[in-house]
């Protein structure tokens, strides 16, 4: 609860711009707190776009081998991967 208190405390002054008030201690709390959400929050966006990949994958909608093998075929006769409607 005292590391709670701190973090809101540590928030209150970064914005309103009082850095002064915000004790060593206090920040590595903050940066420790910080550093932990951004690591789950990143890895819960990790692993929600490789299940995007995989749900079109498996449902037909994209085939993602096509673009695999680009680099392979990359002649200026090969065919369209996708043709797309213009804007």
């Amino acid at each position: 609860m005292e590391h709670l208190s701190i973090i809101f405390n540590v928030i209150k002054n970064l914005v309103t711009f009082n850095l002064v008030a915000v004790q060593k201690h206090e920040w590595e709390i903050f940066q420790g707190y910080g550093f932990f959400f951004l690591v789950m929050f990143l890895s819960i966006v990790l692993y929600t776009y490789w299940y995007h990949l995989y749900r079109v994958e498996k449902t037909g909608e994209r085939n993602y081998e096509k673009y695999a093998n680009l680099a392979l075929s990359d002649d200026i006769n090969d065919s369209v991967l996708e043709n797309k409607r213009s804007a």
